[in-house]
């Protein structure tokens, strides 16, 4: 996913060309380019796992293989098209129908999140646990950006310690994860 990271890197706030998946849901040059670099490399070192991509079209094949990759290549679009640099490479891998391996590099500000079934989560190579806190009115919760701009989040301020809208939901819950932040809330 590093390397993958190098390629959106390369990307940020250069040019490439914008298209439209569905309302509101753009689709980059980045995100093809980081989708095909890393299928191959997967695809060619682990040939009979299946492959689960957001820039893939989808295939039955997928469902009979016991282990199979599932992937986001560049996962909060819309923050890397505005140049905020909260986006992130996202890779699983999913074995029997449970996720055994995870890995989110964000390639802007260096943050790479791993897990593993059984061996725990880690930040940049050290050990990380989410937050223990229990009580809402103690807790940062990040939230959605967009929902934000629109105002939705205005009821509940004051009802927690902050809330801080950050983009990519899966960089969130690796930040989450790495208790940066006690929850994260959608509406």
């Amino acid at each position: 996913s590093i390397s993958a990271g190098e390629i959106l890197k390369g990307y940020f706030k250069a040019e490439y060309e914008i298209k439209d998946k569905g309302f509101f849901n753009p689709v980059t040059t980045a995100d093809y380019a980081s989708n095909e670099y890393i299928e191959h490399e997967l695809r060619n070192k682990f040939p009979d796992y299946g492959w689960l991509s957001e820039e893939t079209v989808d295939s039955d094949d997928r469902l009979s293989k016991e282990r199979v990759w599932v992937v986001d290549p560049l996962d909060g679009t819309k923050e890397f098209i505005e140049g905020v640099p909260q986006f992130v490479v996202s890779i699983a891998l999913v074995e029997n129908g449970k996720p055994v391996l995870g890995v989110l590099h964000n390639p802007l500000t260096g943050e790479t999140f791993t897990a593993a079934s059984g061996l725990g989560a880690q930040l940049n190579g050290e050990p990380i646990q989410a937050s223990l806190t229990t009580k809402l009115a103690d807790a940062v919760i990040y939230n959605s950006r967009s929902e934000t701009r629109r105002g939705e989040w205005q009821p509940f301020n004051g009802h927690f310690k902050a809330l801080l809208p950050i983009g990519s939901v899966a960089y969130k819950l690796g930040l989450v994860a790495a208790n940066k932040a006690e929850r994260f809330a959608t509406l």
